[in-house]
């Protein structure tokens, strides 16, 4: 019986022990199954509760801010930029008209794209600003060919009226044209990059966008009966700047090793000033002139697609982070060139041109987050 008292005391003292030293053990856990339900439940202005969504942001020891740079290797496709067509045959361009449209063609060239942030710890929002600038410019040439004759799709036929009774828009034997479009343009977003499942994330996003666009075209017209070695010139130039709301979505797809195939879709609507000019002169009379000047306000919808592949990766013991991506960018504003033209040969017709820009090509992107 004695034998039996002292199992039964040392079993008790045994089981207090351990009581006493999994009392604190258990306070710890509790104390961090409620921090883990802090993140992972949301309490909303509803007074309902649900589950939260897993940041996706890169997470570093720095104070949450990171910068972004982009190289831009872009081609714009311009509405509008017909200057002339070209026929097989000389006589009156008339039916039955087999014939060749030309318009100017652009380079490819580089731009950039610069950008600062910074990650919130509130709600795990992020504040991003950047700033586009491409510049590029293309040119054309026609010429008429053996028997053919070039048709001029831009100017005024009077401007030659008091040097002879037909109308050069008949005809002649060469035209060239030179285009040029300047693009700047500065976006600011608020977003929030979470997971919606294992693989996938979703940064929705909205804000403000402001952007300048000067476009210029000037085309000459030679040869011919009506001209001879004589040039008209016809120069164009739209003006634009406009402000708008910008809302879209990022999405990422996580590969493996740190890789990921991302896009991205955003619009944009702005409301824009116009100011535009038109001018057309004969080089052998300079009092042989037209100018007409104008001004308005349009609005201008835009679009914006992205597709590519990226690498993340964290350096100096996770306390910065760098990602590197490269994809395909198209950019196309509708209505955005509103030049002037007219092609009727009994008087002058303006219209607005109301015709789309597009720019389209390789984004090579880079981000630093510190």
């Amino acid at each position: 019986m004695n034998i039996v008292k002292k199992v039964s005391l040392s079993a008790a003292a045994l089981a207090l022990s351990a009581v006493a030293f999994a009392g604190p053990d258990l306070d710890t856990r509790v104390q961090n199954l409620e921090k883990d339900m802090h993140f992972v439940k949301t309490k909303t202005v509803s007074g309902t509760t649900g589950a939260n969504t897993a940041l996706a942001r890169p997470e570093v020891e720095g104070e949450g801010f990171f910068v972004s740079f982009d190289i831009l290797f872009w081609q714009a496709k311009l509405g509008g930029a017909e200057y002339a067509y070209t026929t097989i045959n000389r006589g009156d361009p008339d039916f039955p008209l087999d014939a060749r449209m030309r318009e100017a063609e652009f380079d490819w060239d580089f731009g950039f794209r610069a950008g600062i942030g910074v990650n919130f710890e509130h709600g795990g929002w992020d504040l991003y600003a950047n700033y586009t600038y491409f510049s590029t410019d293309g040119d054309s040439a026609a010429g008429a060919g053996s028997g053919g004759a070039v048709v001029p799709n831009q100017g005024l036929a009077q401007i030659i009226d008091s040097l002879e009774e037909q109308h050069y828009l008949e005809h002649c034997t060469r035209a060239t044209t030179q285009a040029s479009v300047d693009f700047d343009r500065i976006d600011l977003e608020l977003g929030r990059n979470y997971f919606v499942s294992h693989n996938l994330s979703l940064r929705p996003h909205f804000g403000l966008a402001t952007a300048w666009i000067n476009i210029e075209q000037t085309s000459r017209y030679t040869g011919g009966d009506a001209l001879g070695v004589n040039t008209v010139h016809v120069r164009n130039k739209n003006d634009f700047w406009g402000i708008g709301p910008r809302a879209g979505v990022n999405t990422k797809w996580y590969l493996t090793n740190g890789f990921s195939v991302f896009g991205m879709a955003s619009g944009s609507l702005f409301y824009g000033y116009h100011h535009t000019q038109f001018k057309n002169w004969y080089s052998a009379n300079v009092n042989n002139r037209a100018l007409l000047r104008g001004s308005m306000h349009r609005f201008a919808p835009t679009a914006d697609l992205q597709l590519g592949l990226a690498y993340d990766k964290y350096i100096y013991n996770d306390k910065q982070h760098i990602g590197v991506s490269l994809g395909y960018e198209c950019q196309y504003w509708w209505s955005v060139n509103q030049t002037f033209y007219s092609n009727n040969a009994l008087g002058p017709n303006f219209k607005r041109s109301d015709e789309n820009l597009s720019f389209h090509g390789i984004d090579l992107h880079i981000r630093w987050d510190f």
